[in-house]
């Protein structure tokens, strides 16, 4: 039987002592053979790799410091996830494989056998990978204004406030859609040192290469008061929402809040994603539905303390086929957080939505290899992505 769980501290190569790294060839070894289908510890090792220094760029510094006995280990674990991707068609260790590899193979070692077989089954498996064609949405959200409720006599208008990061492009666009709401203020989240260089593959989402789209005019300048905060200086942001006694709060373009944040809106916090939940949680939601052929859907959920996982309160799907991908999601993305504030600013409550149903899995940055893929791979009817 295969242990408990892998050495999760072995994505952490400064405490991936020899201990660590017998243990992780112990566990890789009991899992020989199951390919099947990820087992919980497959899963909760890739998000240790993918949300270690090892999954994210720049991994020039990390690389340096592997030794030959700790790269051995990650070649074995690129080897061990590439064959569960084949296995259990899950494409998602592919792309953890490619990014250990990356980090072998740029670290200063000799060249081995073991990098150069891992390297020509990461090339097999990225010349057999297959994009698949789009399948219809399975389920299907009323939409928002059909849910509303006759607004009580007696009820307060809802005080509506938005945190968004301080270069969120779709700040200006959901504030002019908005316009007629009770929005009462606007906090400005002032990132931190970015956590990949502006060139980086990994610095936006993969999105299909845009058609032809006429320009759109600028939406007009807010008049909602702004206050900024420095970055991860949560209690400033909370006293903000406090001072503005905010019922509703809706995020935009931003990663993780903490529970001290969240706890403030009284009727709780909406954020939009732009993936099928559950099924598309986390990062390049986009992308990954693409290469399975699954609809491209945009929600709005209740945000809790685990990531995309409250109920979905709206959602619409968005056709692949639209000339310019990336901006129709994002319009739709902002049309559904409008739809659900007029919503609450009509009933003073959240629309009922629906618990998400289905097993949770959470995706993360695409590797280059990988974006490339799915923009050349061939489609089943022979045409390129």
């Amino acid at each position: 039987m295969p242990p408990s769980g892998p050495p999760l501290l072995i994505a952490r190569p400064s405490l991936a002592d020899g201990h660590t790294r017998a243990a992780a060839r112990s566990w890789l070894a009991a899992r020989a053979g199951h390919y099947r289908a990820a087992d919980p510890g497959d899963e909760a090792l890739l998000h240790a790799v993918e949300t270690s220094a090892l999954g994210r760029p720049p991994i020039e510094a990390v690389a340096r410091a592997i030794g030959a006995d700790l790269a051995d280990v990650y070649l074995q674990l690129a080897r061990h996830w590439l064959d569960l991707a084949q296995g259990s068609a899950d494409p998602r260790y592919l792309n953890a494989a490619l990014k250990l590899l990356s980090v072998c193979l740029i670290a200063p070692l000799p060249a081995t056998e073991l990098a150069a077989d891992t390297l020509a089954r990461s090339l097999e498996a990225l010349d057999t990978l297959t994009v698949h064609p789009p399948r219809p949405v399975g389920r299907r959200l009323p939409p928002v204004a059909e849910t509303a409720t006759k607004e009580p006599a007696t009820m307060l208008e809802p005080r509506i406030a938005v945190l968004a990061g301080q270069s969120s492009r779709g700040l200006a666009q959901f504030l002019a859609a908005a316009r007629n709401l009770p929005i009462t203020g606007v906090v400005l989240h002032e990132a931190g040192q970015r956590a990949e260089p502006p060139d980086s593959a990994y610095a936006s989402a993969w999105y299909p290469a845009p058609g032809s789209t006429p320009p759109r005019p600028a939406p007009e300048p807010s008049t909602v008061p702004h206050q900024r905060a420095a970055h991860r200086d949560w209690s400033t942001i909370a006293a903000h929402l406090a001072d503005w006694r905010t019922d509703l709060l809706v995020l935009i373009g931003m990663d993780v809040v903490p529970a001290t944040v969240l706890a403030v809106p009284g009727l709780g916090t909406i954020n939009a994603h732009n993936g099928t939940l559950p099924g598309y949680r986390g990062m390049d939601a986009v992308a990954w539905a693409v290469l399975a052929g699954d609809p491209v859907e945009c929600s709005v959920h209740h945000v809790t303390a685990d990531v995309d996982a409250g109920h979905v309160l709206a959602a619409r799907e968005v056709p692949t086929g639209t000339p310019d991908l990336r901006q129709a999601v994002k319009d739709t993305q902002l049309e559904l957080l409008t739809d659900v504030c007029r919503h609450v600013a009509a009933t003073g409550i959240l629309p009922a939505g629906q618990p998400q149903t289905g097993t949770p899995r959470r995706h993360y940055r695409m590797h280059p290899a990988l974006r490339q893929r799915l923009d050349t791979a061939p489609r089943p009817n022979g045409s390129a992505s």
